[in-house]
């Protein structure tokens, strides 16, 4: 799209002089212009030494007026004779001498500001962008100590046309924003005053190099006026008095909408070395998106109210205040919010005044400030203008603020993430020998957050599900907030103390924040420090490593990309920052140790507070302390080691053939066969291994194979290994068949010499190498010969969840193995059931406090009630008819809850059907809601799933829900024969409420279980009047690739199930 700059058809324009041209003029001078053009010229360069700034529009109903300039005095002397705490021991926060003055001058309030129009070359967006040059950043006048300029922060690009590259030029360095935010939100007019705000802003910069314009990031912001101040006075000291400061005059200022950029043209060129001071008067959305400045609509004391957040990651501070919006380009912010008196102001700082604003009709408004910041990435600034009451404590002298609505603090809905946040603040500090920077640490509660948790340095947003645990709450909600609430600790110093210069690195922050909400868990939680090794492997690494493909292009840490647009830096959000990052982080500590890997940063975040990273930094600081001592040797550096894990995709397979102890490393592919040649990946990778119950020490690999003698094992049958103890290493592990055989034999005669988490590891390997194809599928299935011994129920889950599978056997096709695997599991899980029962019987809450075991238990509680376990089933039947008995007992919490409405569900008639369709009425918990609607649809009874589709499509019964209860019911065998029944006879009123884009989704799912030529030609027949050509050719490949993948499951099938008929009795 173009850009245009100010149009005289819009605005009047000011000239130097104070002189306006109205629109009338500048009609007639148009005409003028077109016939004579001489007077083109002429008029053309009048114009350019015409100002920016026009007269203010006329102010619309609704919106807060000018203020009244005794009020402004009275403001000003309250601004004077408040008190105020500077920051001294913060580098580089003290405000400059250059300051925003909020109460000097009138301020209209909120206002529909006209949209700035986009200017500059006509032919910009034709021409195609090239990647920027490569540079060396030059010597700068640095503006305070601390302060980093990297290559990966501002580029240098041709001067001429800046506005075509992606990342902000280097020419000027934000230094200070003083940054005032108006929201017009009332308590009384909420839809007409929640969706717009005004701002005032002055941004102080330095000037690095010459230059006649000024880029900032901004996205659909309304300037009223944009004026650039300076340059500032030099030498002038803190108590003297403010000298008169010049002006550079604007030429033309206009928008780059591509790269959401204004661009600010000037009469003369900016001087380096010399401060200035960007101002601008201008108004945005407050939006519905959970996006920049967003609005919250709640019920709280049986009253409609409403909210107003923020949220700035990774590139939305844009849309609430012009800004230089990248990572490295830190600065401090002293935040005012003017807002209604009904409601409380929160920033990142503690407030260091409040006054009072009268609006031209009268009405009051409160002023609050806020202290001053220390330097700062514009994404983590925060506000919040809300309703609220909290509850407190102070740790180390801070204070410890939990916000949430009335209601819920008056319930102690918040109660046990106060107990948790200040310890685990000083478990930070403690660990990372840093102290927390601020004054104080609020986190706050939203009733609807789309992004869960954010940490904003001393303001955390959460939605409410991660924040406040009800009465009767679910029991794995304690463990959900303690591990959020840790994770957005740990940002408090992986993010915003030390932040990524690029987000190419956002790993630094994301990664290490993951591994840290398990690190601060277990230190206050024994139970997880009993299991945490089985927990890490089974919650953050076993499913990363079933899709983790050697051919995946997504890597923990990237090379530096120019990333245009908000949508390309949040791709660089997902799993493999987050939980590979841990991944990678855990692996790092084990093999330099504890000591080590916390001096490393230690001495990283002496070094780099305030300020900003890329990964080598960290690998330099680890290199630091190994080289400092002589206890851990490594095979190679630091950085050699970890960025052959960072920079590339995938892991490798770790095998030992123990015959002869050569060991050997593979990149890991979906089905063993990589798809090209190209891949010829290595690592350097850390062996932590036991040889017949002794830890050895540990090992490296660093070649595709090597031989190492000490792994090679005699026939005797006490000789065995096992490699990546612990889950230690971020790779799967196999062996010849002597090495399986030899551990299956071990865990029949002494299971117990292998500890549970290397169990669990050991199982969840050979059954996933067994479905790509590495191994047999019959190697894994020797290992759970043992399984009536095992009383571990992390074990158990792996087992269950590696063989009790939808796609494996639940689909009626598969019909042999049922029976089969039913009397091999169920014998043998015996004795785990019998623990576990009797205490969900008699002491459900004893289960409910142990936060390990809770997902464990629901995997195996579901997977053995399928199986048809008879005492399993009458649990549920017992627990359900309690609940039918005394429908106020179903609120208790019971960590089998879910599970237990759909086998009640299951085995009971319509009564039991219409019990759960009465809860759901009344339920108001969005997570209970869902759990609902999947448990009415466990029926076996087609008639009254029928009844359940019909009543979705034809009722308000469940609005908003409808495409939720045709996707839970397909999911089932008989459910997906009931579904397609009624899509063949309601096929035209489905398509009108549930759009044709869901039916193609539905189509997907019924087709699941299709094995054969006539399934395949039977759906497409099903379908051929619903789609056109285009839809029934993609619908007949995916079919088809459906047939195939089946086909060949149904071989592994069969070889389970011939595996079980030789051993069941084993």
């Amino acid at each position: 799209m173009g850009v245009t700059g100010y149009s005289v058809d819009t605005m009047g324009v000011r000239s130097n002089s104070g002189f306006y041209l109205s629109r009338k003029l500048v009609t007639f001078l148009v005409i003028m212009i077109s016939a004579l053009l001489l007077i083109v010229a002429v008029l053309g360069s009048f114009y350019a030494r015409c100002g920016h700034t026009s007269p203010q529009p006329p102010e619309k109903p609704g919106t807060a007026p000018q203020v009244h300039q005794q009020q402004i005095q009275e403001e000003s002397h309250a601004a004077q004779t408040s008190a105020t705490r500077a920051p001294e021991t913060w580098p580089g926060t003290k405000p400059p001498i250059w300051s925003w003055n909020h109460l000097s001058q009138a301020t209209p309030g909120p206002l529909d500001h006209w949209k700035l129009p986009t200017s500059g070359p006509r032919d910009y967006i034709s021409r195609p962008t090239s990647e920027p040059q490569d540079h060396t950043t030059p010597a700068t006048l640095e503006p305070r100590d601390n302060l980093t300029l990297s290559t990966s922060g501002p580029q240098l690009y041709p001067t001429n046309e800046p506005w075509r590259y992606p990342r902000l030029p280097s020419d000027l360095v934000p230094l200070h924003y003083d940054l005032e935010l108006w929201p017009g939100l009332r308590p009384d007019r909420i839809e007409e005053t929640s969706t717009l705000f005004s701002g005032r802003l002055n941004i102080t910069v330095l000037c690095v190099s010459p230059t006649p314009r000024v880029l900032l990031h901004s996205l659909r912001l309304s300037y009223k006026s944009v004026e650039v101040l300076g340059p500032l006075p030099e030498g002038l000291q803190e108590d003297e008095e403010q000298r008169p400061v010049g002006q550079v005059a604007v030429n033309r200022v206009w928008e780059v909408q591509e790269m959401e950029y204004v661009v600010l043209e000037l009469m003369e060129t900016l001087q380096p070395g010399r401060h200035y001071v960007l101002q601008f008067n201008y108004s945005g959305l407050v939006n519905q998106e959970k996006d920049g400045l967003f609005v919250n609509l709640y019920s709280d004391q049986k009253e409609r109210r409403a909210l107003i957040s923020s949220q700035m990651e990774p590139t939305y501070a844009r849309t609430v205040f012009p800004s230089f919006d990248e990572p490295a380009m830190k600065a401090t912010f002293s935040i005012t919010l003017v807002h209604h008196p009904v409601y409380v102001a929160i920033s990142n700082m503690p407030v260091i005044g409040k006054s009072e604003r009268e609006d031209i009709d009268g009405s009051k408004w409160t002023v609050t400030r806020f202290e001053t910041t220390p330097l700062m990435s514009t994404y983590l600034t925060a506000f919040a203008v809300c309703d609220y009451n909290f509850v407190n404590g102070t740790e180390r002298g801070k204070e410890v603020r939990i916000w949430a609505q009335k209601d819920s603090i008056a319930n102690g809905h918040a109660d046990y993430a106060l107990t948790i946040a200040g310890p685990i603040f000083s478990l930070m500090e403690d660990l990372l020998n840093s102290s927390y920077p601020l004054p104080k640490m609020d986190l706050i509660g939203l009733p609807f957050f789309n992004n869960q948790a954010m940490e904003n340095w001393g303001l955390i947003v959460f939605d409410d599900y991660m924040l406040l645990e009800k009465k009767n709450d679910y029991p794995e909600r304690k463990f959900f907030i303690l591990s959020t609430v840790a994770h957005e600790i740990a940002h408090q110093w992986f993010g915003n103390l030390v932040t990524a210069k690029w987000w190419n690195d956002i790993w630094l922050n994301e990664g290490f924040a993951t591994y840290f909400e398990l690190e601060l868990s277990k230190r206050l939680d024994p139970q997880i420090m009993k299991f945490q090794d089985g927990y890490f492997y089974d919650n953050y690494m076993s499913q990363l490593l079933t899709e983790d493909t050697a051919l995946n292009s997504r890597t923990v840490s990237t090379e530096v990309k120019n990333y245009t647009h908000t949508s390309e830096i949040k791709a660089l959000f997902g799993k493999y920052v987050y939980l590979k990052g841990a991944c990678l982080v855990r692996m790092l500590s084990k093999f330099l140790g504890e000591n080590l890997f916390f001096s490393g940063l230690q001495s990283y975040f002496k070094t780099f507070a305030f300020s900003n990273t890329v990964q080598d930094d960290l690998w330099n600081h680890f290199q630091m302390v190994v080289d400092n001592q002589s206890d851990v040797l490594l095979p190679a550096s630091v950085k050699s080691i970890m960025d052959g894990w960072t920079y590339q995709s995938g892991y490798p397979i770790i095998t030992l053939d123990v015959s002869t102890g050569e060991i050997t490393q593979e990149p890991f592919y979906f089905d063993k066969t990589p798809k090209t040649s190209t891949y010829n990946k290595l690592w350097t990778v850390p062996i932590h291994w036991t040889k017949s119950g002794i830890v050895q020490p540990l090992t490296w690999i660093e070649n595709g194979s090597t031989v190492i003698p000490e792994m090679q094992l005699s026939d005797s049958e006490h000789d065995w290994v096992v490699l990546n103890l612990n889950a230690s290493g971020y790779y799967r592990v196999n062996y010849d068949q002597l090495g399986w055989k030899k551990l299956s034999l071990l865990l029949e005669k002494d299971p117990k010499a292998i500890t549970a988490a290397n169990r669990l590891k050991l199982l969840d390997d050979a059954f996933m190498l067994s479905r790509d194809n590495y191994i047999e599928i019959e190697t894994a299935l020797d290992l759970t010969k043992y399984l009536a011994k095992e009383d571990d129920i992390l074990v158990w889950s792996t087992v269950l969840k590696n063989l009790v599978i939808r796609g494996l056997i639940f689909d009626m096709d598969n019909y042999d193995i049922y029976p089969l695997l039913k009397n091999y599991l169920l014998k043998r899980f015996t004795l785990l059931w019998n623990i576990y029962s009797s205490r969900i019987r008699e002491n459900i809450s004893s289960l409910n406090s142990d936060k390990t075991i809770i997902l464990p238990i629901k995997t195996a509680f579901e997977r053995i009630c399928w199986l048809g376990l008879e005492d399993c089933l009458q649990l549920s039947r017992e627990i359900f008819k309690e609940w039918m008995n005394d429908s106020d007992s179903i609120k208790k919490p019971n960590l089998v809850k879910n599970e237990i409405m759909c086998f009640g569900v299951a085995m009971g008639s319509d009564r039991e059907w219409d019990f759960l369709l009465s809860i759901y009425k009344k339920s108001v918990n969005l997570e209970e809601r869902f759990a609902l609607l999947h448990a009415m649809s466990c029926s076996k009874e087609p008639w009254i799933l029928h009844r359940y589709l019909k009543y979705a499509l034809s009722t308000s019964l469940f609005d908003d829900d409808e495409k939720n209860v045709f996707h839970y019911v397909a999911l089932s065998d008989i459910g997906r024969l009931v579904v397609k029944d009624f899509l063949i006879k309601n096929w035209q009123a489905v398509k009108e409420s549930l759009g044709f884009e869901f039916f193609f989704t539905l189509m997907e799912i019924i087709g699941r279980g299709t094995s054969t030529d006539s399934q395949v030609q039977e759906l497409q027949q099903f379908s051929s009047n619903m789609l056109d050509d285009m839809e029934r050719t993609t619908l007949f490949n995916h079919l088809e690739t459906r047939k195939i993948e089946n086909l060949k499951k149904a071989k592994k099938i069969s070889r389970i199930a011939n595996w079980l008929k030789k051993n069941m009795n084993d």
